[in-house]
């Protein structure tokens, strides 16, 4: 039929008429939008643009991505770096693509070639919350400290000094705001280089004839189960720098106490008693260090002293560390680097010194402690025992409130005086009996101890404490 029939068909009946004459396939011509080809996908006739949309989202989810990192490539996925299909957006650019025809329009479209599908492009949004959350993990796991350096004295070696790194999460969020939205895409990380405290030049200036101060530890009546411990965190420490007012951590330069690290089971403090622990033994390295420190005119940044008294360093003179949670960090206050030389002397001893420079003034270290608190008698009634057993576990010790006092005699005898504060709890003296065992058959009493408590639940917690694990 000519289009004048077409026309004469609509003045008849309009489009209902038109479809009566030509068939299905042009009243859908007539009646049906057009497809849209929306990024990857295809949107038919038919389909809801919104399901598509939905489906279109968790595609863009799933995409792989790559990180250039400096060790190599990270594998991760878009959902992961925050980067995720605008749905909204999207949706109205489809909308837009799809306008509204006239019946004048449809009808020649009818008899016309049909003309390419709109390309929409997909667009895209950056959760800066979400793709933080990623790069902070990522950060951690990438970071890189400086290292100083150092002289290795027993294997007379220099340990050259090597710069660290910070992820720079504002410069890689940049890169993910603006980079490509493709499968396999690639995002380059960016750092911050972070520079060492002493380099090869400053540990040269270390004139290691000169002893600022020095301190011994006896560890010859403790379990033999703590020498490894001890000698191997004092490697660890032996030769480390400290730069003109840096800090220097004990944790950061001793690390971790795994057994890949050389560091075996040895009695811990836990919750008032002793039990075997990964590490025992590196508190006394650290209190020698502390010790050392204090007779050399160091500063305190962070000190926890022990829960109980110590029996290789006097009250005030101890340092207790957890890792990673309780630290030992110390401040080199002069103009010239510091060398730390850990070693053991003979089969029982631990000497810790610091080189460099020549003492201030002869240091001396006081302790002042308040009234002794007194301690309890903790009984555990174990299930496991032999009937009768009366098994002493652990000696009782009072407590105390301490203030040290170090006083500095100058060569032209002025003298300076500086204080801190340490606290020593009370030590429970600590029975394990069996079942059924009379607790009048116990032996009184020591001196200073008030009051027993009683327990089949094992080592009560004190959760104001939380002394955790002290090795």
């Amino acid at each position: 039929m000519r289009p004048g029939l077409l026309a004469a068909a609509f003045a008849l009946g309009g489009v209902a008429a038109a479809a009566v004459l030509y068939g299905p396939h042009v009243a859908r011509a007539l009646f049906e939008r057009p497809p849209v080809i929306l990024g990857e996908a295809r949107l038919e006739p038919d389909a809801d643009p919104r399901e598509l949309v939905q489906r279109l989202a968790a595609r863009v989810a799933a995409r792989e991505a790559y990180l250039d990192a400096p060790e190599g490539v990270e594998r991760t996925s878009f959902g992961e770096l925050g980067i995720g299909l605008d749905t909204n957006a999207t949706l109205v650019a489809v909308l837009h693509a799809m306008p509204v025809r006239t019946v004048r329009e449809r009808v020649a479209s009818v008899f016309s070639a049909a003309p390419e599908p709109p390309v929409v492009p997909l667009a895209y949004e950056l959760d800066e919350e979400r793709a933080r959350s990623f790069l902070g993990a990522l950060g951690r796991r990438l970071y890189r400290e400086p290292v100083n350096a150092r002289l290795d004295l027993r294997r007379h070696r220099r340990v050259h000094e090597a710069s660290g790194r910070e992820l720079d999460v504002g410069a890689t969020l940049h890169a993910l705001a603006e980079g490509e939205r493709d499968d396999l895409a690639r995002f380059e990380l960016s750092f911050v280089p972070l520079e060492p405290g002493v380099t090869q030049s400053e540990l040269a200036s270390v004139d290691v004839a000169h002893v600022l101060s020095s301190f011994e530890t006896d560890f010859s009546k403790k379990s033999r189960s703590r020498i490894p411990n001890i000698r191997t965190a004092a490697r660890y420490l032996n030769g480390t720098i400290v730069g003109p007012g840096e800090v220097f951590s004990f944790n950061h330069v001793v690390g971790p106490r795994t057994e890949q690290r050389g560091f075996v089971n040895a009695p811990v403090i836990v919750q008032d008693e002793l039990e075997p622990g990964l590490g025992g033994g590196v508190c006394q390295v650290a209190s020698t260090v502390f010790a050392a420190a204090m007779l050399g005119g160091m500063e305190i940044v962070e000190r926890r002293s022990h829960s109980r008294p110590s029996g290789y360093a006097p009250l005030g003179l101890d340092a207790t560390v957890i890792y990673p949670e309780v630290d030992l960090r110390l401040r080199n206050p002069y103009d010239s680097p510091l060398l730390l030389h850990a070693f053991l002397v003979g089969k029982g001893t631990l000497r810790v010194e610091l080189l460099g420079r020549e003492p201030p003034g002869k240091v001396e270290h006081f302790f002042a402690a308040e009234a002794p608190q007194p301690f309890t008698r903790r009984v555990v009634v174990k299930s496991e025992l032999l009937p009768g057993t009366i098994d002493k576990r652990q000696k009782g010790n009072a407590g105390y409130d301490g203030l040290s006092t170090l006083l500095t005699t100058f060569a032209d005898g002025s003298r300076k005086a500086r204080t801190y504060a340490s606290k020593y709890y009370p030590v429970p003296e600590v029975y394990w009996v069996a079942e059924g065992v009379d607790l009048a058959s116990l032996p009184p009493l020591p001196p200073g101890a008030a009051g027993v408590d009683v327990t089949t639940e094992g080592n009560p917690v004190d959760g104001e404490r939380g002394d955790g694990r002290e090795p």
